[in-house]
């Protein structure tokens, strides 16, 4: 295959939009469907900002867990006028950006394992980052056919995967003399708190990575989405873009608006059926909720099986019909039960989830997550809904 070029368009693919827009084979009631919509122009929006934000650095977007969810290759399509590159967690989802027809470079973080998957990695012109001595000492000093282009990690105080800063000479040093890696392979480090108000942690990490990469003719990386917009002096060849694009807060206060994001994901279903419990009586498995007068409580077509979460608690902010709803009793299977007290609500109404009007970070705070867990882990039966 050809070297990696960018492209610009930005239509789509026509059959990954028809693979991405079949519904699941589930059951045909209209009542029974929960719905993802993926708004493409949210996305290619927040893609921009990025862009914007990386004030001449080249961006990698990172499309690991399936584009956090929303369909990498879907993706990929949409933003890649506005990204130079994409990154992935393993060997098998970069082949995949590949054979979905991907030009662009793609990193992989986790790398590769043996000289087996250092040529696999070479003929599809993905590059693996490569964060332990095991790595290098199972690539070994082997030709791959095709020169493989390689990052190390320097791990500046994230304190999980990456050489420390004593270890980092020989490492860097080792892969470089590797015969089929090409020349001054490209250094990058991540923020293990770059999320929270206090910036010296952050700052720390930033001061080490170049008190430490200051002889490196190779390309560096230190910010993801985070350290792009708080630490815009950080430095670097390339920044690294996730949760940002899809629109969710790469911080741990304020809200995405604050930085001009826009939601890409809006998970919605139906109210299928409104009951009305007598004080006293309780609502779902476990009785967890009891009601303290004669109320109405919606039942809700979704559950965990969907991707729900099953751990949110009675109070959890839902919209009824555009109305703000809260969840009561056990987040079941299929199905949630919502009060509908001072709501005006029939069977067969929309019910959002999270999205364009119901923030998915306040929802995931409320059940004690963050948005990356809900946005990965929607089921295969929810159906898929792309607008432009």
């Amino acid at each position: 295959m050809a070297e990696p070029q960018s492209k610009s368009g930005s239509e789509l693919v026509p059959e990954l939009v028809s693979e991405f827009r079949a519904a699941p084979k589930t059951e045909s009631s209209a009542l029974r469907r929960p719905q993802l919509t993926m708004d493409l122009s949210a996305l290619r929006h927040n893609a921009v900002v990025a862009k914007q934000a990386a004030g001449g650095r080249k961006l990698f977007a990172a499309v690991k867990a399936d584009g956090y969810g929303h369909g990498a290759a879907m993706v990929t399509q949409a933003i890649r006028e506005s990204m130079d590159g994409f990154m992935v967690a393993s060997l098998g989802e970069g082949e995949a950006l590949r054979q979905a027809g991907v030009t662009q470079r793609i990193m992989v973080l986790q790398g590769v394992m043996s000289q087996t998957e250092a040529r696999r990695a070479a003929q599809r012109f993905l590059e693996p980052v490569f964060h332990h001595v095991s790595q290098i000492e199972a690539v070994g000093r082997v030709g791959f056919g095709l020169p493989l282009t390689a990052w190390l990690k320097l791990d500046t105080g994230m304190h999980r995967v990456g050489f420390t800063a004593d270890e980092f000479p020989e490492a860097y040093a080792r892969l470089s003399t590797l015969r089929g890696v090409r020349p001054n392979p490209g250094v990058l480090t991540h923020f293990a708190r770059a999320d929270e108000p206090n910036p010296a942690p952050t700052h720390a990490q930033i001061d080490l990575f170049h008190q430490v990469t200051a002889t490196v003719q190779g390309d560096t990386s230190l910010c993801n989405s985070a350290g792009l917009l708080a630490f815009p002096d950080a430095g670097g060849d390339w920044v690294r873009p996730g949760i940002m694009l899809y629109g969710g807060n790469p911080f741990v206060t304020g809200t995405a608006a604050d930085h001009g994001l826009r939601p890409v994901m809006t998970l919605t279903t139906r109210l299928i059926a409104i009951r009305t419990v007598q004080a006293g009586e309780t609502v779902g498995y476990g009785g967890r909720f009891t009601a303290s007068e004669t109320m109405p409580v919606g039942v809700v077509a979704i559950g965990y099986g969907d991707g729900y979460p099953r751990h949110a608690p009675d109070g959890t902010p839902i919209l009824v019909n555009g109305q703000r709803a809260r969840l009561i009793g056990r987040v079941s299977m299929d199905l949630i039960t919502v009060d509908l007290r001072g709501i005006t609500a029939s069977v067969g109404d929309s019910v959002e989830c999270w999205g364009a009007q119901l923030p998915i970070d306040e929802v995931a705070s409320a059940a004690s997550t963050i948005s990356y867990e809900l946005m990965c882990q929607m089921s295969g039966r929810v159906a898929r809904r792309i607008v432009e």
